[in-house]
């Protein structure tokens, strides 16, 4: 009896082991070794080939504008001084220091400047230069008009030159464009007397090296 039980529970175990009880893994269960794996719609980056936030780029240089050139002031010539170490001033050696646009010499002379002064370019560096006419009177009935210019160094007068305008020959007014001297004056004809004057001048002016060179002209007539 024992020796027929024996087999009988052999195999109903086997009939269990075989086919009788099965197990699954769920489906959506992820497989355990592939979880710290990225799968195919992960992104990865790589530090080297990734490109690094654009720096704010700098902003360009701009080059500063240049200081503007500054002109002459009438007020200026007031303490300037009547000719250098190279252009006297109607034969001085030594330049003529003005105080309040007069000097006073030794020998009697005094110069006076005189109105209106001009202001503009005549040496084409776009420095504004300056006209002025000056009176030199030497104590006797002689009285000598004159134009000086001056030249913009660095926002100073510097002396260039003197134009005569001739003896009791009055400067009515001076002005400078398109780099040319405009200067008007009284004079006389020729054969006329040093103490008449019948003459309306407009002169006109170009600088030529030192120089203040006449270009033209024109007279009308004038009635004291």
């Amino acid at each position: 009896m024992r020796r027929t039980l024996l087999p009988v529970a052999a195999l109903a175990l086997v009939a269990a082991l075989s086919g009788c009880i099965t197990i699954t893994a769920p489906a959506d269960d992820p497989d355990p070794a592939a979880a710290g794996r990225p799968t195919a719609s992960t992104s990865v980056v790589d530090d080297e080939t990734a490109s690094p936030d654009a720096a704010p780029s700098a902003a360009p240089d701009t080059p500063e504008a240049p200081d503007p050139l500054r002109a002459l002031t009438c007020e200026q010539l007031k303490t300037a001084a009547l000719g250098n170490g190279t252009e006297r001033y109607n034969g001085y050696a030594e330049p003529i220091p003005l105080v309040d646009g007069m000097w006073s010499g030794e020998d009697g002379v005094v110069v006076h400047m005189q109105q209106p002064c001009a202001i503009g370019d005549l040496t084409g560096d776009e420095a504004a230069d300056a006209l002025v006419p000056v009176l030199m009177d030497g104590g006797g009935t002689g009285k000598f008009w004159q134009v000086v210019m001056y030249g913009n160094i660095d926002g100073k007068p510097v002396y260039v030159t003197m134009l005569d305008i001739g003896d009791r020959t009055p400067v009515e007014s001076v002005s400078i464009s398109s780099r040319r001297a405009t200067v008007v004056y009284l004079t006389r004809p020729e054969d006329a007397s040093s103490a008449e004057v019948a003459i309306r001048r407009t002169a006109v002016y170009q600088l030529s090296g030192s120089r203040l060179v006449e270009v033209s002209h024109t007279d009308a007539p004038y009635t004291p």
